[in-house]
């Protein structure tokens, strides 16, 4: 599972938010487009201006001289020119050299030159049906000006030679108004930007605000279900591969990517809990079976025995074998009735309640010096057998503990088992009784090879084992006996052996 620092990590990639993702792309959108706008609106006004200061009073004072039929003069060219700001010039249409003039000597002489060599641009007509463009510029004199000119319309009575009248505008003066409104334009154009700025990431948080919800959702659903898994359980965020840290994309996106993954490995994990649970029940439901149908014959050959050798007593005659067969049926007594916890743990946990308030009620002192005498005596064959040696250091100023005898003969005679399968080829087997905080402790030391276990496996889960041939039950069945009696049960491993022990409450103490 991931853990919640899995999850900060993780945040802490250089991801972005979907949020932060559609503000940007939709605040690139609306300058973009907004600078375009602004751009063809700095254009179209500049058109517009050139027009009003250029074409427009160029018609109207042509209109003018039409209808009032006024004569060419170098006096009514300063007038149009004081009143309109521009200069402006006269001059036959066929003709090379101007008839009146509002420009200084100087520009008048360079304007005639320009005429007569036909230097004047093409573009610089303006016809009465037509739009030729943008006016040209011109140099006169130093200066630069736009220059337009247009015919004057043929009237009977018009005085002079008005066929062709020129306008030029300073460029300083056109340049100057294009600026103003290149400002204003600029202005209202970021004031636009702004407010659609503020539109659009206000259409953004609305857009992502579910999405980023659902993935915290999705975080709080994985979070709880982190807290339901088991302390010792290793995150799956540590089987990650070095290095990765996922694919690419909005954060929202990722954080529901991991949690669903989460969720799912939640659920793998459940599934394999109700497969485990499904063939311990199966195999409780055959231990029972198996164990009350062995148990009378069993318990009828254990009565025959002590009879026969009752009888054999008065004789003299006693046989040492009776005892060996009345041992080792109480051996496989111990067997039998870890088959029959096996089956106890397997029902549900409505049952398993009384099943827990009636151990508890048959509590008692126990002896677990004596306890451990009784189990040795069902091994010490074995041990002889295998050359193993056994170092009792048992506590004799260690107090009574609070359990179940024959659960806890159960669990002793596991782990000694256990300790002996442990060292096939011989070793020395410690038993060590001691006290801890609040209880008694019995530990078994073997100097096997120690227990050699995938990181994410319990040994104390069931069908876990480390055995050829091992069914993976023993110490799980230990577990749960020493758990409903109040304590703990746990190892210590190392390359030159194991110690498996176990605490109870020390008698007295309420578990």
């Amino acid at each position: 599972m991931l853990p919640l620092s899995g999850v900060c990590r993780y945040h802490g990639a250089m991801r972005t938010s979907i949020r932060t993702r559609m503000i940007v792309a939709m605040n690139l959108l609306v300058a973009a487009v907004g600078a375009a706008v602004g751009w063809m609106s700095i254009e179209v006004a500049g058109r517009g201006i050139e027009r009003r200061l250029v074409d427009q009073p160029l018609v109207n004072v042509a209109g003018l001289v039409s209808r009032l039929r006024l004569e060419a003069t170098d006096e009514l060219m300063k007038q149009f020119s004081e009143i309109l700001d521009a200069q402006f010039a006269a001059g036959p249409g066929e003709g090379r050299s101007l008839a009146a003039a509002s420009l200084p000597e100087p520009a008048r002489a360079q304007l005639d030159r320009m005429l007569a060599d036909g230097r004047i641009p093409s573009n610089t007509f303006l016809d009465r049906n037509s739009y030729p463009g943008r006016p040209p510029r011109i140099a006169l004199d130093g200066h630069s000006y736009y220059a337009r000119s247009t015919s004057i319309p043929d009237r009977p009575g018009l005085s002079g030679p008005w066929q062709r009248l020129f306008i030029l505008v300073p460029e300083a003066q056109l340049a100057s108004a294009k600026k103003d409104a290149a400002w204003t334009i600029a202005g209202l154009t970021l004031a636009a930007v702004l407010a659609a700025t503020l539109v659009a990431s206000t259409v953004s948080l609305t857009i992502s605000r579910p999405v980023r919800r659902l993935a915290d959702r999705m975080d709080h659903i994985a979070r709880q279900s982190d807290s339901a898994a088991p302390v010792d359980a290793e995150p799956a965020a540590q089987h990650e591969p070095a290095g990765r840290h996922g694919p690419p994309g909005p954060s929202e996106m990722v954080r529901l990517r991991r949690s669903f993954d989460a969720l799912l490995a939640r659920l793998a994990e459940a599934r394999a809990q109700l497969a485990r649970s499904a063939r311990l029940a199966t195999l409780g439901q055959m231990a029972a079976s198996v164990a009350h149908e062995l148990r009378n014959p069993l318990s009828g050959i254990k009565m025959n025995a002590r009879v026969l050798a009752d009888a054999l007593g008065p004789t003299g005659s006693s046989d040492r074998s009776l005892e060996l067969i009345v041992r080792e049926i109480d051996r496989m007594d111990l067997y039998l009735q870890e088959l029959l916890q096996l089956a106890s743990v397997s029902e549900n946990a409505s049952d398993s309640g009384g099943q827990d308030a009636a151990a508890c009620a048959r509590l008692e002192d126990l002896d677990l010096a004596r306890l451990a005498e009784s189990v040795l005596q069902l091994i010490e064959g074995r041990c002889r057998h295998q050359s193993i040696s056994i170092e009792r250091r048992l506590d004799a100023a260690v107090p009574a503990a609070r359990g179940q005898s024959s659960q806890i003969r159960g669990v002793m005679l596991n782990l000694m088992l256990n300790a002996a399968d442990a060292m096939p080829h011989g070793g020395v087997m410690t038993l060590r009784l001691s006290r801890s905080d609040g209880g008694v402790r019995f530990a078994v030391t073997d100097t096997g090879k120690g227990v050699k276990l995938p990181p994410d496996e319990d040994l104390f889960d069931p069908f876990v084992t480390t055995k050829a041939g091992g069914t993976g039950l023993g110490l799980y069945i230990s577990r749960q006996a020493v758990d409903r009696l109040g304590g703990r049960i746990s190892y210590d491993s190392s390359d030159s052996g194991a110690t498996f022990w176990f605490e109870l409450p020390a008698a007295g103490v309420t578990p």
